[in-house]
């Protein structure tokens, strides 16, 4: 982004007034980049106090259940998150040549922009919000509300009944897709002030990769895995809805996963001990790191759901925890441990590089973690399943994660193509893509949710690499300290030099720390095709050495795979999320 005129003349004249006056010691007037530099590092704090005091509250909101005002923390720092002080960032980022601080100017300078654009769309994510959380429709006199609807499929035994929910829920989606629609108009609009030339060059930036190179990637995959995934959903349909995959619908998805809970496995109360258990043979033990808090209170408002919040890196580490039952509460604390474990490691004393940054590291070692649960060693330890009841479970889940990844490709493809044709018909380029994606024909019902399941700014591309790089340091883990590597100190120890480094090394640096030439999506479809008997190979190799562009089109210099997530925490809904 390039500074406004105002901007430069004011620094063209503070540099020509030093000259015509130089202090009497003779040392010359700062530079351009020592002045922006002082200038950043004030930004820097004011936006580390800010962020600290927000997951303050949020950690109040979601232990507690008590309401808290997060927008109410931006009173008196109106002049924080603005155009003038994101195009500072940037100017600073454009003088600096050392790699290390362009990675650092590059994470806070996304921080700052995603910030703006929260605020600026401020109004139409609460009004989406607002209103899904409100939705309802109506079936044989019952009144339904919208968010349980995925529940109520996965919970219906009746084909028919599920197709009747479906149908029954879709005419109230044009009321959300009113909202939405606004919302990426403003959006666009709203990137473009930020100096970017485009919704996808922003968002190549926000995730640090190459879309252009993911969306080859996520073509072959698709390719790869269409066979495989034909004959693993024919098995599937088969056996948990006595149907042909031909004859199922997008109404039976959530029911056909639904034997991947494992309920007897994992009894109420018990996942907490399990995730102490799985890390006490690596020698980590979180409830003894006195940078960590373990919250286990089972209050009545409580968020049922497990949280691991970094409030200060790492001196300030939290985990709420409720018990709770079944493999997915199970799979939930494990992922939870993996970013607490992170954050909690983490010896990066730079803020910029140890709390912002891009989260697909993050989330590569919660997937570590949530992995186990289809880990058969592990399964057979801790939750005592094996023979048949475990194949049956492995089938699904494995299943399941192969559906998630082509869904992932889907959507990345069907977002890159939206935005990159101005003339296309967005119902018509889902049901295209979609259809293919999912191997099920789309009905009008299922168009119907076009905008419903699009992403704010191509968030598959960091589900994409943080799956395959999980994938990469659990067969790392394996290799070096044996199938039940959750047993050996040696694992532990060779995590937290991982860990060690925070947000300062992109995901295809964490790849090569470990001896991989970068993230490569082979090692998780291998995985995947044993466990269900169907090979799966990939004809390519993912090329994940990238440089994302920056505005105007041109690469930020030596910055890839640096940039943070951009927004400060919005608050957590009180229900379950993703």
């Amino acid at each position: 982004m390039h500074p406004r005129i105002p901007l430069l003349l004011a620094v063209a004249c503070c540099l020509s007034a030093c000259h015509k006056a130089p202090p009497a010691d003779n040392r010359p007037p700062p530079t351009e980049e020592q002045l922006l530099t002082v200038d950043v590092r004030a930004l820097a704090s004011r936006a580390e106090t800010l962020l600290e005091a927000q997951h303050r509250l949020v950690w109040v909101f979601w232990t507690e259940g008590r309401h808290v005002d997060v927008s109410g923390t931006y009173a008196g720092q109106e002049d924080l998150f603005t155009l003038d002080n994101i195009r500072k960032l940037d100017r600073l980022r454009q003088l600096t040549q050392d790699p290390r601080e362009v990675r650092a100017l590059t994470a806070l300078h996304s921080h700052f922009a995603g910030e703006y654009l929260s605020h600026a769309l401020a109004e139409h994510n609460d009004a989406s919000a607002n209103l899904e959380a409100s939705l309802t429709f109506n079936l044989d006199g019952k009144e339904l509300r919208y968010r349980d609807l995925e529940r109520l499929l996965a919970n219906e035994r009746s084909g028919n009944r599920r197709k009747a929910l479906y149908a029954a829920a879709t005419p109230a989606l044009e009321r959300l897709n009113q909202t939405l629609r606004r919302k990426e108009e403003e959006a666009e609009k709203r990137v473009k002030e930020l100096g970017f030339p485009s919704y996808e060059a922003f968002g190549s930036e926000l995730r640090q990769a190459d879309l252009g190179k993911l969306s080859v990637l996520a073509e072959e995959i698709l390719q790869a895995t269409q066979g495989p995934y034909r004959v693993v959903m024919e098995r599937l349909a088969q056996r948990e809805l006595n149907l042909a995959f031909k004859d199922i619908t997008r109404a039976d998805i959530p029911r056909l996963f639904r034997s991947r809970e494992v309920e007897d496995a994992f009894p109420k109360g018990v996942s907490l001990k399990k995730a102490h258990e799985t890390l006490a043979g690596m020698k980590l033990d979180l409830s003894a790191q006195k940078n960590v808090e373990i919250d286990e209170r089972d209050l009545p408002k409580k968020n049922s759901r497990p949280l691991a919040l970094a409030v200060r890196v790492p001196e300030d580490v939290r985990v709420s925890f409720k018990p709770g039952s079944g493999v997915l509460h199970q799979a939930r604390v494990l992922h939870e441990f993996g970013h607490a474990l992170h954050a909690a490691f983490t010896a990066e004393t730079r803020f910029e590089l140890a709390r912002l940054g891009n989260p697909t590291v993050g989330e590569a070692y919660s997937s570590l973690f949530e992995d186990l649960l289809e880990d058969p060693v592990w399964l057979e330890e801790h939750a005592g399943l094996s023979g048949e009841e475990r194949a049956k479970y492995l089938a699904t889940s494995s299943a399941h994660k192969l559906y998630l990844i082509r869904h992932a490709a889907g959507r990345l493809l069907y977002q890159l193509e939206l935005h990159r044709r101005a003339d296309v018909d967005p119902r018509e380029l889902y049901r295209e893509i979609l259809s293919r994606t999912d191997d099920i024909p789309m009905t009008a019902e299922d168009t119907a949710r076009y905008l419903v399941d699009q992403e704010d700014f191509f968030q598959s591309a960091d589900s994409f690499r943080a799956w395959f790089l999980a994938g990469q340091i659990q067969a790392q883990l394996k290799a070096r300290f044996g199938p039940s590597w959750w047993h050996s100190p040696g694992a532990g120890e060779f995590l937290k030099t991982l860990w060690a480094k925070g947000n300062a090394l992109s995901a295809r640096e964490v790849a090569q720390a470990m001896g991989e030439p970068g993230i490569e999506p082979d090692v998780l479809l291998l995985r995947l095709g044993t466990t269900l008997q169907v090979p799966i190979r990939l004809d390519m190799k993912s090329d994940d050495t990238v440089s994302a562009p920056g505005p105007e089109g041109t690469p930020a210099p030596t910055a890839q795979d640096a940039t943070p997530q951009g927004a400060a925490p919005s608050m957590p809904a009180a229900g379950p999320g993703q």
